[in-house]
């Protein structure tokens, strides 16, 4: 009898111990702040998926996030980001979360550098913790896992190619790809038995087709399909794969499952929703005491192969079965 009131006593103290928790972080306040506007972020889509990660990790806690979007992609002069990703930090600061977690390089570089009396958590950041002002004491986040020996493997394996060049809009987080694959790309052909050439960076839809019109390596690996202008018109990604999947003389890979979706061969990814839960239980983790100094910088854990099998068709590529049946995503 004595040992079953102990018992009793102990699952009240737990029950009683894990009603204190939750409340206590559903009182956190936590801000995501995204380098772009909310238009741009539901355009890319990714975006969502990060949101919807975050979400996923904090709503059972309790915690409600709120959502800011500061537009720093479009504007190319480096004094008018900073500007306005200082102003936006100014204004987080005054707000006072327990947390912020920014979403994409240009929010990091631009907003969380400027906040130093914060714990921050970054997401969504392709380049390295250098190109967006890292390291800070204040600072943590997770960073992209490179798939790109993966995925020149495979396209080895279902086209033998020998060469490879990418394509991408240009902004900050893909110039800092572009860097990594400058430092690295010996590395990567050793590895892969694929040659990388170089990386396109174009601001207009002219700029992109007169680079997959002119094509000269073996294979296009579409990086950011997002926000090139035509006309004064911002196309959708959509479009962008869609034309240059029909008009390449080459076969098109990308990094995103949105453009196979649209009619790339194949990428292996980074699940967007993924990075936006891995980064916000380190920001659980943080809002539950533990110092940001104790909570490391963190890679991608996940990846998953997505394959068009449509587009394989069209291009007469025989994708063994040893690879579909590990794909995640099938597109036909």
């Amino acid at each position: 009898m004595k040992m079953k009131r102990i018992g009793l006593v102990v699952v009240i103290g737990l029950c009683l111990s894990m009603m204190s928790i939750f409340p206590a972080m559903a009182a956190k306040k936590v801000t995501v702040v995204s380098g772009v506007s909310e238009e741009s972020a539901m355009a890319v889509g990714n975006y969502q998926e990060v949101y919807d990660g975050i979400k996923a990790e904090m709503s059972p806690k309790g915690i409600t996030p709120e959502f800011l979007f500061v537009e720093l992609e479009k504007s190319t002069d480096e004094a008018a980001r900073q500007a306005r990703g200082k102003e936006a930090a100014d204004k987080i600061r005054q707000a006072r979360p327990d947390l912020v977690i920014t979403v994409n390089d240009n929010a990091t570089k631009h907003i969380g550098s400027h906040i130093s009396d914060i714990p921050v958590v970054f997401t969504f950041v392709w380049g390295t913790p250098e190109s967006v002002g890292l390291p800070k004491p204040n600072i943590t986040g997770v960073l992209r896992r490179s798939y790109a020996v993966d995925i020149f493997k495979m396209a080895k394996q279902l086209s033998g190619v020998n060469t490879v060049a990418l394509l991408s809009k240009n902004n900050l987080s893909m110039a800092g790809i572009k860097k990594m694959f400058e430092v690295k790309g010996d590395v990567m052909e050793k590895a892969s038995g694929v040659k990388y050439m170089d990386m396109f960076l174009c601001d207009t839809f002219d700029q992109w087709s007169q680079q997959v019109l002119n094509f000269k390596y073996d294979v296009i690996y579409l990086a950011d399909t997002s926000r090139l202008i035509k006309a004064d018109k911002e196309l959708s990604r959509e479009e962008t794969v869609r034309w240059t999947v029909e008009n390449a003389k080459v076969p098109v890979i990308a990094g995103s499952d949105i453009d196979v979706k649209s009619g790339a061969l194949f990428a292996i990814v980074s699940s967007s929703k993924e990075w936006g839960r891995q980064a916000a239980a380190m920001g659980v983790k943080i809002l539950g005491g533990t110092p940001v100094g104790q909570v490391p910088i963190e890679q991608m854990q996940k990846g998953s192969l997505i394959v068009n099998v449509k587009t394989a068709k069209q291009m007469n590529v025989n994708i063994p079965y040893e690879i579909l049946s590990s794909a995640e995503k099938i597109f036909e």
